[in-house]
């Protein structure tokens, strides 16, 4: 008698996309490269990950955004350091071979300010898409103790998703000016705008503490 021939195993039920979504959805939050690692998988789970729908949901159910690390000034590196909190390491390359000082980490964005005594650039940088954008400071900066902070410039912007768009970089420095009677330090101020490419009116004024 004729041996049968050999049955073929069944194929594992398939499991609907809603239930990966709720999978990927409860990865650890503080770990974002377990949610980078899946997104690897297959161009299913890409897909799933880069929708709209799951960033949306992934901010609803875990609405504080994990601290990735923080960028420390170190006196004797020209490039701040990168100190990661997750529970992965998360290693950002340097921006770029110069001496920069990091001024403030906003909604995407990292600004450095190029050290030395020709500091007359700012550098906007994204690390997570890697995206620079160089910002001269205002031709009017002749002071000491310059300071700035960048920020989305979006309209209706949930500060989720706002990596590529519109920014303005606010910057403060200060003048020492020794013939003045009462206050000598004027304190200046203006705001450049990434959508035009300049820098507004300068605004300045004396005993703003």
């Amino acid at each position: 008698m004729a041996a049968s021939p050999p049955r073929r195993r069944a194929s594992p039920p398939s499991i609907p996309d809603e239930l990966f979504e709720e999978i990927l959805l409860r990865l650890p939050p503080d770990d974002p490269a377990c949610l980078l690692r899946a997104s690897l998988v297959c161009k299913a789970w890409s897909h799933t990950v880069s929708s709209p729908r799951f960033r949306r949901r992934l901010h609803e159910l875990h609405p504080t955004p994990p601290v990735l690390g923080v960028l420390h000034n170190w006196e004797y590196d020209a490039i701040p350091r990168f100190i990661h909190t997750t529970a992965s390491s998360f290693c950002l390359a340097a921006p770029d071979s110069r001496s920069w000082r990091a001024l403030d980490y906003r909604q995407g964005r990292a600004l450095f300010l190029s050290k030395g005594q020709d500091a007359e650039e700012l550098l906007v940088w994204e690390p997570i898409t890697g995206a620079q954008q160089r910002v001269p400071v205002p031709a009017a900066f002749q002071g000491d103790y310059p300071t700035a902070a960048v920020f989305c410039a979006m309209d209706g912007c949930g500060h989720r998703d706002c990596f590529g768009g519109p920014f303005r970089v606010v910057f403060v420095f200060c003048v020492d000016e020794e013939d003045a009677e009462l206050d000598p330090f004027l304190t200046s101020a203006a705001v450049y705008s990434s959508e035009t490419g300049m820098w507004g009116e300068l605004t300045s004024m004396h005993d703003i503490t």
